[in-house]
C-alpha cells in the first residue's frame, strides 16, 4: 500500500541523506515524522521512524557525556612535533619511563611503585636524518576507557597519536597486552587493523549501485537493506574485498580509529614472549638492556617504520642531493614529491630522474612510480 508521501517529506529526507552530523540527521527525522503521512498504509513508517529518532537522540546524550568526561579536570593534550608522535602506552610500572630516557635522554623520574607519571613525558629521538616524538602516558588500567584514573583524557591522546607502542612487562606480558587492547577497543581504537576496502559515497541518483558484486558474501537485498537503514538510501558503493554485514558496518562506522603499534617486551620470559606472538598482531622486540647502543638504534628504527613514512630526498640538475629529506607516507609517487614541493611542479611535470630504487642510476621514472626509502628524486618539469 502506498504511503503518498508530501513534498515536504521528499524535501525532509532529502536533507537527512545529506546530513553530516548526527544532530543534522536528527533534525531531518523530526521534519520526517512531521510530514509523514496519516493514514493507516503510513502507520509503518511513522513507527520506524519514530525508532530512528529514539536511537539517534540516545546516541548524541551518550556523545555529550562522553565529551563532558573529557573535558574536565586538567587537560592532558601534548602538541605534535617531529615527523611523527608516537604514544608509549603501558600499565602501572611497565617500565614506560626507563624505554623514554633510554630512547631520548630525557630525565623522568624511574621508581619501583606505581603510578609515577602521573602527566605526559615527552622527549625526540633523532633517528638518522629525522625526528620523532615519544610520549610517555600515565598508565592505563582496567576502566580507563570508562574514566577512571583520568583515563578518557589519556586514551584521546593515543586517539590523536600517529602510532602506538605497548610497553609490557615480560612476566606478565599476555594479560597485560589483553587489558591494554580491550580498554583501546572500547575507546574505538583499534591496533594493527585496518579500514575495510570498503567505499560508500551518497549518490544524487535513485537507489544503490554497486561494483566489485562478486566480493559480496551476504544477499544483496541484506546488504542493501542494512545500508538504508544507516542512512545510505541512495548510494554509490565499491567492494574491493570479501564483505558481510559485519565487514560493512565497521567500514561506516566513523568512531573508529587505527594504529599501526609495536609492543616492547621488556624483562624477558621465554614463555610469555611465546604467548603474546599468538595474540599481538604487530611486531614485538625484546628490549631489556637500556645501556645497549646497538638495541636502541634497532628501537628507534623500529619506531620510525611503524610511523608508515618514508624519506625522500630531492635534488637539483647538477647539484648534490638536499641533506634534509622530505618525509611522506609509503606507496607515495613521484606526482607526490612534486605536490609537496610546489604545486606548480606537479602541474607541469613531464617526468624524473631517480637514484636508489631504479634499475640504474638516474633512471627516468614516469609520474606514477612508486617511491622507495631514502630514494633521490630529480624533478625536470
Amino acid at each position: 500500500m502506498t504511503t503518498n508521501v508530501s513534498v515536504e517529506y521528499g524535501k525532509a529526507q532529502e536533507k537527512y541523506e545529506a546530513a553530516k552530523t548526527d544532530a543534522e540527521r536528527l533534525q531531518a527525522l523530526l521534519e520526517m515524522k512531521s510530514a509523514a503521512p496519516n493514514h493507516k498504509g503510513a502507520e509503518n513508517m511513522r513507527v520506524e521512524l519514530g525508532k530512528k529518532i529514539s536511537k539517534l537522540k540516545m546516541e548524541i546524550e551518550k556523545q555529550k557525556t562522553q565529551e563532558s568526561k573529557k573535558g574536565s579536570g586538567q587537560s592532558l593534550a601534548v602538541k605534535k612535533d617531529g615527523i611523527g608522535q608516537i604514544v608509549l602506552i603501558g600499565l602501572p610500572n611497565a617500565g614506560k619511563s626507563c624505554v623514554l630516557k633510554a630512547l631520548t635522554g630525557v630525565d623522568v623520574q624511574i621508581a619501583p611503585f606505581e603510578f609515577t607519571t602521573t602527566i605526559p613525558e615527552k622527549g625526540m629521538v633523532f633517528f638518522e636524518q629525522v625526528q620523532i616524538q615519544i610520549v610517555e602516558l600515565p598508565a592505563i588500567i582496567e576502566g580507563s576507557s570508562e574514566g577512571k584514573a583520568n583515563g578518557t583524557q589519556i586514551i584521546s591522546i593515543v586517539r590523536n597519536a600517529d602510532a602506538v607502542c605497548l610497553v609490557l612487562n615480560g612476566n606478565n606480558a599476555l594479560q597485560e597486552y589483553k587489558i591494554l587492547a580491550s580498554e583501546l577497543r572500547k575507546s574505538n581504537i583499534l591496533l594493527n587493523d585496518r579500514k575495510p576496502r570498503i567505499r560508500v559515497e551518497s549518490s544524487k541518483f535513485p537507489g544503490i549501485s554497486m561494483s566489485g558484486k562478486q566480493f559480496l558474501k551476504c544477499r544483496q537485498e541484506e546488504f542493501e537493506g542494512f545500508l538504508k537503514t544507516m542512512g545510505f538510501s541512495n548510494a554509490s558503493v565499491m567492494l574491493e574485498e570479501p564483505t558481510d554485514l559485519a565487514l560493512l558496518a565497521k567500514a561506516l562506522d566513523e568512531k573508529l580509529v587505527y594504529k599501526n603499534a609495536i609492543a616492547f617486551f621488556i624483562r624477558q620470559n621465554p614463555e610469555q614472549l611465546e604467548e603474546l606472538k599468538k595474540e599481538f598482531g604487530g611486531k614485538i622486540m625484546v628490549f631489556q638492556d637500556y645501556k645497549s647502543k646497538e638495541k636502541i638504534e634497532e628501537a628507534k628504527k623500529e619506531l620510525f617504520q611503524i610511523l608508515g613514512k618514508i624519506r625522500i630526498f630531492t635534488k637539483k640538475p647538477g647539484k648534490e642531493a638536499d641533506k634534509e629529506p622530505l618525509v611522506l607516507p609509503i606507496g607515495c609517487t613521484i606526482e607526490d614529491v612534486a605536490k609537496d614541493l610546489h604545486k606548480d611542479f606537479a602541474a607541469s611535470l613531464k617526468y624524473a630522474k631517480l637514484w636508489g630504487s631504479s634499475k640504474f642510476e638516474g633512471q627516468r621514472v614516469p609520474k606514477d612510480y612508486q617511491l622507495q626509502d631514502k630514494d633521490i628524486v630529480e624533478i625536470s618539469a
